[in-house]
């Protein structure tokens, strides 16, 4: 089993940023807190191999409330031996001691928004910690958790090759052993979106942009870290098991504002917005805003998605169990193939290194057309 756990509290609210997140209401958080161990405990019990506090910013609530989060968390969830307990955090809003409360009860894994490790880059996407403070977070982290990731955006508007390879460099001098790696992208509702609309802000040229994501790939294996997903890097065994869970259309439970559950074929999404989730709760209710039920199409959709995000690639056994004949998509692929971009390990679809760049589009091109009805 695996729970998600929403904290949607930031200090501020980051330009490029799309997450249900609110900057902010400090007066809220008590309640909040309250309503989260309210809807948990409506839950089962476990045995759960997962968990992940995500946000927002989970470390931007205070001690006493971190602990009393944490606490109810374990008392209330039975853990599986092999457990993952996943904590985000941003340096800034964390220290040595909510490290320390995260972790003795029970937290072994968090993941820092460092973003940058160049200050003119850090101002730009609206961050509000320094390179030191970057630096702080990081070493404060690894005296308390055995598994520390930290966050990198590239593609940034003049961003050169060196500073990239400062940032990646970076990672190797913090023995970091797990890196997620994301290109800026302008997400609608997002201030950067807006800016981009107006033409005030524009995307950098495709071929920089992959000779970045190249320069990631290759630096990332010198430093021993492997790409298993899209954006994720690791060094074998230290991949993160709750966005595999995702990745791999498992069910999971999840709590909060905004948070998306889903369990079978059911989807589940709560009250975005904080302080109505809260109400719901607290007046008794699921705080539940949408439900989805997820057919053969909606499924297979999926797979395709979320399969040629990861390594592994996606199973042709498991899209003939949504319904798709490889028939149909046959002649594409062998294509993709030829041309570098697509692989096939035994029963798998893969993405090859020239493919992970343009997985969008190889995705589109395999997928069903719209008006396709699976058999």
């Amino acid at each position: 089993m695996h729970l998600y756990i929403h904290i949607p509290y930031c200090q501020s609210k980051c330009p490029y940023c799309d997450f249900n997140s609110i900057a902010g209401r400090e007066d809220e958080f008590e309640r909040y807190v309250s309503a989260l161990l309210r809807e948990l405990s409506r839950l089962p019990q476990g045995p759960y191999r997962t968990l992940f506090m995500g946000g927002g910013t989970p470390s931007i609530l205070p001690p006493r409330l971190l602990e009393r989060l944490c606490r109810g968390i374990a008392e209330h969830c039975d853990l599986a031996p092999d457990y993952e307990w996943s904590m985000e955090a941003n340096p800034g809003s964390v220290d040595r001691q909510r490290f320390a409360i995260a972790a003795d009860h029970g937290v072994n894994r968090v993941s820092i928004g460092v973003q940058s490790v160049h200050q003119h880059h850090l101002a730009f996407l609206g961050r509000g910690h320094t390179v030191e403070e970057a630096d702080q977070a990081v070493a404060a982290a690894q005296t308390c958790f055995q598994r520390v990731s930290c966050d990198l955006m590239v593609g940034l508007p003049q961003q050169t090759m060196g500073e990239l390879s400062l940032e990646l460099d970076w990672y190797r001098r913090h023995g970091l052993r797990h890196a997620s790696v994301y290109h800026l992208a302008f997400e609608p509702g997002t201030e950067f979106h807006a800016k981009y609309r107006r033409g005030d802000l524009s995307p950098i040229a495709d071929d920089i942009s992959q000779a970045m994501l190249h320069q990631v790939d290759k630096t990332l294996q010198e430093h021993g870290l492997e790409a298993y997903e899209t954006s994720n890097y690791a060094v074998p065994g230290e991949e993160c098991q709750h966005n595999l869970a995702y990745w791999q259309q498992r069910s999971y439970w999840a709590v909060g504002a905004g948070a998306v559950s889903t369990i079978d074929t059911l989807r589940c999404t709560r009250e975005r917005h904080p302080g109505r989730y809260i109400a719901a709760i607290e007046s008794g209710g699921d705080a539940v805003w949408s439900t989805e039920q997820l057919g053969p199409k909606e499924l297979l959709a999926e797979c395709w998605m979320l399969g040629l995000r990861l390594r592994q690639g996606v199973s042709q056994q498991r899209l003939r169990s949504y319904g798709d004949d490889p028939q149909r998509y046959q002649q594409r692929l062998s294509e993709l193939c030829a041309m570098g971009y697509v692989t096939c390990h035994g029963d798998a679809i893969c993405l090859t290194p020239s493919g992970r760049p343009l997985q969008d589009a190889i995705t589109i091109a395999l997928m069903p057309e719209d008006d396709f009805q699976p058999s």
